[in-house]
């Protein structure tokens, strides 16, 4: 990681280094996970449903993210009087969402399973990206891009050996899904 410190988020990692330390915990934790569990990222409607927490405004904070709320670029913000923080900040240092999750806004953008497509033309529940790509989907926004960039719909894509200090991810631990 590029910010130091055992609070911060790790960054600075490309998606497939991502998706080995998800591998790598669930064979660390094989005795202590249930039966059928494993590490992996979330997809990217597992993402903004987790990012939303029920909400259906831009934020979970509401239609407006205030710099007392998430870590992004207060200087790229229009109304904004507050100092951008020219990196991460400390994991969980802003109220977490209806779910108990913190950091779904800023901070850092978050590796998805997914490749990027264009969303389905009707209602999928549960939807997951096309089967191959150029690119990965990253969602929440990071430290360096201005609100915009931290809505709970926002999408953006990276190549999957793309790293930068502004990338990082989030594990979620699910059960394993058999395909015959």
């Amino acid at each position: 990681s590029t910010y130091q410190g055992a609070l911060h988020p790790v960054d600075t990692v490309s998606w497939f280094q991502s998706r080995a330390y998800c591998a790598a915990l669930t064979a660390q934790q094989a005795g202590n996970l249930p039966a059928g569990y494993e590490y992996r990222l979330p997809t990217e409607a597992e993402w903004e449903y987790a990012c939303r927490a029920g909400t259906t405004t831009e934020f979970h904070y509401g239609p407006d993210l205030y710099c007392n709320q998430a870590s992004f670029s207060y200087s790229l913000h229009s109304n904004s009087s507050c100092n951008t923080p020219g990196g991460t900040a400390v994991v969980g240092g802003y109220t977490p969402n209806a779910f108990g999750l913190y950091d779904m806004h800023g901070n850092v953008w978050e590796w998805c399973q997914d490749w990027m497509g264009a969303y389905p033309s009707r209602v999928v529940t549960n939807p997951t990206g096309p089967s191959s790509g150029s690119f990965r989907v990253c969602r929440g926004g990071g430290w360096s891009d201005g609100s915009d960039g931290c809505r709970s719909a926002y999408r953006s894509r990276r190549t999957p050996d793309a790293r930068y200090n502004f990338v990082g991810f989030r594990v979620l631990r699910s059960s394993v899904k058999f395909i015959f």
